[in-house]
């Protein structure tokens, strides 16, 4: 692992207004898109994060589960 928080392609960055949290992109249980969660599996809402960087590819799916407007 580095110190810069930007290296590796499946990196994505939230933050909550405090704190920058790293979540995982999976695909959502309903089988509806995908939905992020954080290390301990647990799904995170659109609304109680800010992006703060994601990988290109990930773009389409982060829009369609709400994360990006």
């Amino acid at each position: 692992m580095t110190d810069d928080p930007r290296v590796g392609s499946d990196l994505i960055l939230t933050s909550d207004g405090g704190t920058l949290q790293r979540l995982t992109l999976v695909p959502a249980v309903s089988g509806d898109g995908m939905v992020l969660v954080d290390t301990a599996g647990i799904p995170v809402n659109p609304w109680e994060v800010e992006l703060r960087h994601w990988p290109p590819e990930t773009e389409p799916a982060l829009r369609r589960g709400g994360y990006l407007i």
